[in-house]
């Protein structure tokens, strides 16, 4: 057995922080979403139309972003992961202030688009996490990325449902003009706050990954082949105006390879199942909030708990237990025990509207339903953990990483532009629409959806493919 190498946990610790980001600023939104589009006078008052236009302000973000993600990852292997890197930290503090100023849907819209097409940091990240560990610890790296989604998502509910509308709910400290007109800044500004606090901290710590691009610093080692070759002379020598070109060093620098040499089987089939795994995910991201809003009447900050909640408890069970289950089940077996666990997760939803139809309130039988939605979150989110291997694992070579995984995360962003719109536009209808399936409706295509990518995730291998294998079979 090949034992594991240490993590690089500079460069990782610099990634995962970047990372945090992304998930903080998609998720503060969510507790106060729902209240923000009544308060933009768009439903006239109907609650169940709220699902319609909630789902349209979060499906942009991601219907943007699959236009432009796999150009970012082009572009990321043509200049380095670290400037595209930035440049979509830095999007994310313009969007989120755009977000919190934003008195009219129209500006809602236009924030959240923003947000989805400057943000072209999933891929990437992947690419670099990738780029800095082997096959005996990538793994566990990339069982990180999901960590720092929870992370996220733990705190970024609570914050946007406690500090929407501060001058109502802390008045000692804002209770001025601003605050009133701007109820939902505040939250959002803390999210562009950290957004440029990982960039600051990215532009000074972070190093290139891409083997193409990897600055040579004075002493540092560059590994090659599998060893670690010394590039200068000594340490503390100046670079030499002599100095042999990279190309020497590394071998002669392949250009970033074409689509149409992306599209093998492997590449295929991984962007496949994530893309699925994306959909049943997003359909739930979306609808949840929106359910407790309008079905179950909770308030944005008891949203906003629930969602940490949900959070936290990710975060402790990746921890503890999922390398120990990966090693236990394999990699195919995870992917799909996480894709099962979505279906029994939209099979709760009906149970809860039934017993709030019944007794008029919120009883302890809906609580513990909602806690089984909150236990069966970790065991879909280990879903994600696997897939990215099989992603890392189906690029060509190594010059086409970034591509790859742009293309995977184009198909995700299509996936998730879909699937909030599809979703809460399909609870609103079955709320307006007892007649058919007793207002099930919603739940019943989820769960088909759902059912699907169980079946397709049967095509992808027991374990990733082996990162030497060469199995392009093009189309």
């Amino acid at each position: 057995m090949i034992q594991e190498r240490p993590l690089p946990w500079r460069q990782l610790s610099v990634l995962l922080l970047m990372n945090t980001a992304e998930p903080i600023s998609a998720t503060v939104i969510y507790p106060f979403i729902a209240q923000l589009v009544e308060e933009l006078h768009m439903t006239n008052g109907k609650k169940s139309e709220v699902g319609y236009y909630v789902g349209l302000v979060e499906s942009l973000f991601f219907l943007t972003e699959a236009l432009f993600v796999l150009q970012w990852g082009r572009l990321s292997d043509r200049i380095g992961r670290k400037p595209v890197l930035l440049i979509g930290l830095s999007g994310l503090v313009l969007s989120m202030l755009s977000f919190g100023l934003s008195h009219t849907f129209i500006g809602v819209v236009i924030s959240r688009a923003l947000a989805g097409a400057l943000n072209g940091n999933i891929g990437i990240l992947k690419s670099a996490v990738g780029e800095i560990t082997d096959e005996t610890n990538k793994a566990r790296a990339f069982s990180y990325l999901p960590l720092v989604w929870y992370f996220g998502s733990t705190f970024a509910p609570i914050i946007g449902g406690y500090l929407s509308h501060p001058a109502e709910n802390i008045p000692q400290l804002f209770d001025t003009k601003f605050w009133r007109d701007n109820p939902y800044f505040l939250p959002c500004s803390i999210s562009a706050a950290y957004a440029l606090f990982c960039s600051i901290l990215g532009a000074f710590l972070l190093e290139e990954t891409h083997p193409t691009f990897r600055r040579l610093d004075r002493g540092k080692y560059m590994r090659l082949n599998g060893t670690d070759e010394v590039l200068m002379q000594e340490a503390g020598t100046p670079y030499s105006s002599h100095a042999e070109p990279l190309e020497s060093l590394v071998g002669p620098i392949k250009p970033p390879t074409n689509f149409r040499n992306l599209c093998t089987r492997n590449v295929l089939v991984s962007v496949l199942n994530y893309g699925l795994l994306s959909l049943v995910d997003i359909c739930l991201q979306a609808l949840l909030p929106v359910f407790l809003a309008t079905s179950l009447h909770f308030s944005p900050s008891s949203i906003g708990i629930m969602l940490g909640t949900m959070g936290l408890v990710n975060g402790v069970v990746q921890i503890v237990f999922f390398v120990r289950l990966h090693r236990l089940l394999g990699t195919r077996n995870i992917f799909m025990l996480g894709i099962t666990a979505f279906a029994a997760s939209f099979a709760v939803f009906p149970l809860i509207e039934k017993e709030y139809t019944r007794y008029g309130h919120v009883t302890p039988k809906i609580y513990g339903l909602l806690s089984l939605i909150v236990l069966l979150c970790p065991v879909e989110s280990m879903s994600y953990n696997v897939i990215f291997l099989y992603v890392q694992a189906a690029s060509p070579s190594p010059t086409a990483l970034g591509a790859t995984h742009g293309i995977a995360q184009t198909v995700a962003s299509i996936a998730r532009a879909i699937g909030p719109a599809s979703a809460t536009a399909a609870y609103a209808f079955s709320a307006h629409r007892p007649d058919i399936l007793g207002g099930y409706l919603v739940y019943y295509i989820l769960g088909s959806v759902t059912i699907f990518a169980i079946f397709a995730s049967r095509t992808i291998p027991a374990e990733p493919w082996p990162s030497n294998e060469q199995e392009a079979i093009k189309l």
